[in-house]
């Protein structure tokens, strides 16, 4: 038995996961389960937002990896395959060889494609403008926002930009759009437009997967995924407040 195969195989499949945005007990629980189907005698998972440590116990033995997580998004459906994965090889016993080749199919890009995504991206926004009590004209603006901001989202993700200043130049930009916008006639109301168009920068996974964190007692990846989500709504507020209050100041509306 090849115990760093084992460790290098079962530690990228908690770094994917980590990276997709899955939550720490989970990326825990399905490493865990992943050693234990080699039935090795002790395995020890640490997952952090920033990092997974694994050490496995075999024969008297202690073998330890780690992973650094440099960067993160959001896909799902990559973690949920994963974690399937891990369910059909602590089931059906595979080899290594097995569970090798198929990480590496789930490893590959599955994604939406970007039209579908900046489509996608204008009906939620124009959605969230339409329940804040907007009309019509404002889901239109609402949806040309969701657009152009997703659009420069993408592109500055490719940067070396963190997400700090990513959501500080979009949520700008949602206010400048939308004023223009307001402008040229094309929206009637701001408030709904701004309200509407901002929800594609709110931080909800992450929000999300922190409670959960510290439901499952990860208190310390779970307040870190707190601290991030809190610093990504306050740079998107600053974003879009210092833009709105210069507006104001110079006579808008």
């Amino acid at each position: 038995m090849d115990i760093n195969r084992i460790l290098n195989f079962s530690s990228n499949a908690g770094k994917i996961m980590l990276q997709s945005g899955g939550e720490t007990y989970r990326v825990e629980e399905t490493i865990t389960r992943m050693c234990q189907s080699f039935s090795v005698d002790d395995v020890d998972v640490f997952a952090s937002p920033t990092a997974v440590m694994v050490s496995i116990i075999m024969d008297g033995k202690i073998y330890s990896v780690v992973k650094r997580i440099s960067s993160r998004s959001i896909d799902l459906n990559k973690v949920h395959n994963i974690n399937s994965l891990s369910r059909t090889i602590y089931k059906k016993r595979p080899s290594i060889e097995f569970c090798e080749k198929e990480l590496e199919k789930l490893c590959k890009d599955d994604s939406y494609s970007i039209k579908t995504t900046l489509l996608y991206s204008g009906v939620a926004t124009s959605t969230f403008a339409v329940l804040f009590g907007g009309g019509i004209i404002d889901f239109i603006g609402a949806f040309i926002i969701g657009i152009l901001t997703k659009s420069l989202s993408l592109f500055l993700n490719k940067s070396s930009l963190n997400e700090f200043f990513i959501n500080s130049i979009c949520g700008a930009l949602i206010s400048i759009y939308s004023i223009l916008l307001l402008n040229l006639g094309i929206i009637a109301d701001l408030n709904k437009v701004v309200a509407g168009s901002i929800m594609l920068l709110v931080p909800g996974l992450s929000l999300t997967n922190s409670i959960r964190d510290i439901l499952e007692g990860q208190l310390l990846a779970g307040l870190s995924k707190a601290a991030e989500a809190l610093f990504i709504g306050i740079s998107t507020a600053v974003g879009t407040g210092s833009v709105l209050h210069l507006y104001l100041k110079l006579g808008g509306m």
